[in-house]
């Protein structure tokens, strides 16, 4: 039985209390600064603020900070910080060592350190030996973490509510499913026996990769509270980038340091988690600054496995995809083959259903491919509007994959899509990567390689992910999608409207009289043009 029920709930719920009132002042303040327009002020505050709070709201950061403009405007000389020097908190390892793990097993390990070289959000993480002289960390479970996590969470979204669609100002995207999927990728963070399996899983599948490191762990030590795996030396990114901020060459110390080729590094690192997609069940999901080791010997490690990424469900989608995403790093961008791929992964409900009417319609040049048409219409209606955008630009904006779709073609939600944010963790973890590729200002050495051997060794060995997928959507459910789609468009944009109607012969009938009902501008011009 507890021996302190009243005092364990009384702390509790004071710190419940606490961080309750905390949020509450954060969101007015943040929206007052909104309002007045003050970005780096509210940049500033927010983050700081966040920092203070520790656990999941770092974790938060750590989520959004390299791809947000947060990273530019919040000057926080300390900012690197969250990503592996975190407050500690006080924890009796040799007592908790003790009471997790029996005495054969405890006795295996032959000396620890009782203060933290590392702490995380949830962990900190202290330096060991084991018997045979073996060099380990321990990672520690913070106290208090699982009993206040929950409810952390509840606040977050309460907040995050309010700023996440800034974020994607353009698009209509499920708040809440997006906020689900931190929130359970962030409790996944505290199961230490499922971290523990995955980083084995892991290990066992690169053990013998020359170049890309992932450190053993020893599950025999491992308990739901600790994981003890092998030590990984190195020098992190994390630190690379407070050196880069200082005025030193992070490449240059590399290679002063350990012998390194620092692009060559990130170039393995990218290699792997890009061609993992399609090749494991789940890739290392967050893949930040603290978590890349640069080591010795041209090798690169990866630490920290408490976020698994899936594969993604739709493979030749992804790929698609990332195809056209090369095209930007090579000088040849494709805006309307970008434009017609976003919408084949993240709005791909659309996207078959315009390939499923397609089929339909006689292919010449007056009725192309839907997906083209609609494409070449977001081409002219974002050169008519912002002028030519050539790869260049796109590089320079250091923006993600949803946002350079969203600064092209979407402004104001003109297009009317609902996105689905498949495959979350996944495109998490290769936005972390890229963000970070760049924050060390090496991209324009590193990610056209790594897109490209990719490619082209998944063009070689699974030639079905160049291949369409197959649509099986009846015809009414694709003029059902349809037209609901285009009712959205009548609302916003009228011209645009119209513009997309007469490219669709089939059900277009039934399409101009339910979308008319939402725009009667619309009928009047559909009716003259059809």
């Amino acid at each position: 039985m507890n021996q302190r029920p009243k005092s364990y709930n009384r702390t509790i719920s004071a710190i419940k209390r606490q961080r309750t009132a905390k949020l509450a002042k954060i969101a007015a303040r943040s929206i007052y600064l909104k309002r007045k327009g003050q970005s780096e002020l509210l940049a500033n505050y927010m983050c700081d603020e966040f920092v203070a709070l520790g656990g999941v709201y770092t974790k938060f950061l750590q989520g959004v900070l390299l791809r947000s403009e947060i990273m530019r405007k919040w000057h926080n000389p300390k900012r690197t910080n969250i990503f592996e020097n975190l407050d500690t908190e006080l924890i009796d390892l040799p007592a908790l060592l003790k009471r997790e793990l029996p005495k054969n097993r405890l006795a295996e390990i032959a000396q620890i350190q009782p203060q933290p070289f590392a702490a995380g959000s949830f962990g900190q993480v202290y330096y060991g030996l084991l018997r045979d002289g073996t060099p380990i960390i321990i990672k520690a479970l913070r106290p208090l973490i699982r009993e206040t996590l929950r409810y952390d969470l509840r606040l977050l979204g309460m907040f995050a509510r309010s700023f996440f669609i800034k974020l994607y100002p353009n698009m209509q995207i499920n708040v809440d499913d997006a906020i689900n999927d931190f929130k359970n990728s962030t409790l996944h963070e505290t199961d230490y026996v499922f971290e523990a399996n995955f980083a084995n899983e892991l290990y066992e599948h690169y053990k013998d990769h020359p170049k890309f490191i992932i450190p053993k762990t020893y599950l025999d030590l491992c308990t739901p509270n600790l994981i003890v795996q092998e030590y990984l030396g190195g020098i992190s990114v994390a630190q690379l980038l407070k050196l880069k901020e200082q005025g030193i060459d992070p490449a240059a110390y590399i290679d002063e340091q350990l012998g390194s080729d620092l692009n060559e590094q990130m170039i393995t690192l990218g290699y792997e988690l890009l061609y993992g997609i399609f090749t494991l069940p789940r890739i290392q999901g967050d893949p930040h600054p603290g978590n890349i080791k640069v080591l010795a010997d041209n090798k690169i490690g990866l630490i920290d496995f408490g976020i698994a990424a899936p594969a993604p469900k739709e493979k030749s989608s992804f790929f698609g995809l990332i195809e056209e995403f090369e095209k930007v790093y090579h000088d040849a961008v494709d805006i309307e083959g970008l434009f017609g791929q976003f919408i084949r992964f993240f709005v791909s409900d659309l996207y078959r259903a315009l390939k499923r009417l397609s089929e339909l319609q006689v292919q010449n040049e007056d009725t192309p491919d839907l997906t083209k048409s609609l494409s070449k219409v977001a081409h002219q209606a974002f050169e008519k509007q912002a002028g030519p955008l050539d790869a260049n630009t796109l590089r320079k904006q250091n923006k993600n994959i949803l946002t350079v779709i969203n600064s092209v073609v979407n402004k104001q939600n003109r297009f009317g899509f609902i996105v689905t944010i498949q495959s979350s963790e996944m495109l998490r973890a290769a936005q972390s990567y890229i963000a970070t590729v760049e924050s060390l200002g090496i991209q324009d050495d590193v990610l056209p390689v790594v897109f490209t051997s990719v490619i082209e060794r998944l063009r070689a060995e699974m030639p079905e992910l160049t291949q369409d997928d197959a649509n099986t959507m009846s015809v009414g459910h694709a003029v059902e999608i349809i037209t609901d789609w285009l009712e959205r468009i009548a609302d916003r944009d009228p011209v645009l409207f119209s513009s997309l109607i007469r490219r669709i012969n089939v059900g277009r009938k039934e399409l101009k009289q339910r979308a008319a009902t939402k725009a009667p501008k619309a009928k009047t011009e559909v009716t003259e043009r059809a």
